[in-house]
């Protein structure tokens, strides 16, 4: 628990490397042709146990650790090779999905991947009924499309396979990841609505820079190409500098944000859209974007490909007078927790008017909070950077329970926020 204090964030933020095109920079070195270099890689624990998964089947990993980061040279094997022990994925979605996938290459013999207790509560069934109509093996250890996950090597035919839409993009781009090295490739359908639809772009963006073939159409397609290999810098990731710009405009400060890249894809981009929307300035000079003033107006929001953001978008409505509506996250509910029903716990804890929805929330903020019974992070590093900030701009402080929580993503979450104001006492 930490005890966060009023607080004026501001200054320079250097954010960590993305964690989602860390995860796919190593996942496709790993199954890639020919050695990858990759600088600049998030060691959030979440890529940790990416890194670790392609070790245990195979890959050398060469690091050279920064501060945060590292950069790392990826020898592939020949083909995936079968782990000695069970794959532990700790919190990561991303390891879990991409890795069940991934398993099916081996040459033979069960693989089995489990993780902590919230990552034992997310679903797999669309992802394990897809890599057996593609001609792999997988199963539910409790037959219940939950993890742990049991998984025979052997290889993947390919094919054709649809999955529902609305649940999440992972199941999408590790059968894409993994189709480079199938047999006759892959062709994904996809049944409702498509969520989440940037972080396919993030993996087809890398799989084209690898040298495989991937198409974005109706249809999902890989054709049976495998990687040759990156040679690749990760950019500095969205979602991980929104909290600090969230922070500063509701704290008042003015915060300048470098390393981040406008020309590749990535969801988290539109937390620059979400801030405009609440009559934020959000602006690039030379290539910084600059973040400056507090929400002016409520705001209504469609996170439905964004929906890491909706905790932050959550906590700029309470600094918004007015009703402002936040809609399309149903899939943030399958997510480290459910973020819509914890974050309307959360927040009506500290007082505020907010309404729960099936796929959102609507907040009647009143332009800030005073004072907060202690908040819950609900094992969530998300929530935990969105209370953070919630805290950081309330009257007199509040304590903020689940700080281990934030190095799935963000190790260095509380020092940088210090080194910006924040009051930790």
């Amino acid at each position: 628990m930490v005890l966060i204090g009023p607080s004026l964030i501001g200054g320079r933020l250097n954010p960590p490397p993305s964690k989602s095109y860390s995860h796919r920079a190593v996942a496709i070195a790993h199954l890639s042709d020919k050695r990858s270099i990759l600088n600049g890689v998030s060691l959030a624990k979440d890529v940790l146990a990416t890194l670790r998964a392609a070790e245990m089947m195979g890959a050398s990993l060469q690091v050279r650790d920064g501060e945060g980061r590292a950069d790392i040279v990826v020898e592939p094997p020949e083909r995936p090779t079968n782990p000695e022990d069970v794959i532990y994925c700790g919190g990561s979605g991303t390891t879990i999905r991409f890795y069940t996938a991934i398993s099916t290459l081996a040459e033979g013999g069960y693989t089995v991947l489990t993780g902590n207790e919230g990552l034992r509560r997310r679903p797999m069934g669309p992802l394990i009924e897809a890599i057996n109509s593609l001609g792999g093996w997988a199963v539910s250890a409790g037959l219940n499309g939950l993890p742990p996950i049991i998984v025979r090597g052997g290889g993947l035919r390919g094919g054709e396979a649809v999955l529902p839409g609305n649940v999440s993009s992972q199941f999408f781009s590790a059968l894409l990841i993994a189709g480079t090295m199938s047999e006759e490739g892959v062709k994904l359908r996809y049944e409702g609505e498509l969520v989440s639809k940037p972080y396919l772009e993030m993996t087809a963006y890398m799989l084209t820079k690898a040298g495989s073939r991937i198409k974005l159409e109706d249809i999902l397609e890989v054709e049976p190409v495998r990687p040759q290999g990156l040679n690749i810098s990760i950019p500095g990731d969205f979602g991980l500098a929104a909290p600090f710009m969230v922070m500063a405009s509701i704290t008042g400060g003015k915060l300048e944000v470098i390393g981040l890249d406008r020309e590749v894809p990535q969801a988290d981009e539109l937390i620059v859209d979400i801030l405009r929307s609440f009559g934020v300035s959000v602006e690039w000079h030379n290539g910084s974007l600059v973040v400056e003033g507090k929400p002016m107006k409520p705001a209504t929001l469609d996170l439905r490909d964004a929906p890491d953001l909706l905790p932050l978008a959550a906590v700029l409505a309470v600094f918004a007078r007015g009703r402002s509506v936040i809609r399309g996250v149903a899939h943030a509910r399958l997510k480290e927790s459910d973020r819509i029903r914890n974050m309307r716990v959360e927040l009506e804890k500290a007082g505020v008017d907010v309404r729960e929805l099936e796929d959102g929330l609507i907040v009647n903020g009143t332009g800030g909070v005073r004072r907060c019974p202690p908040l819950e992070s609900h094992s969530d590093h998300r929530i935990f950077m969105a209370l953070t900030a919630l805290a950081a701009a309330s009257e007199e402080g509040c304590e903020v329970k689940g700080e281990e929580w934030v190095a799935d993503s963000y190790p260095n979450f509380l020092k940088d926020a210090q080194n910006l104001g924040l009051v930790i006492s």
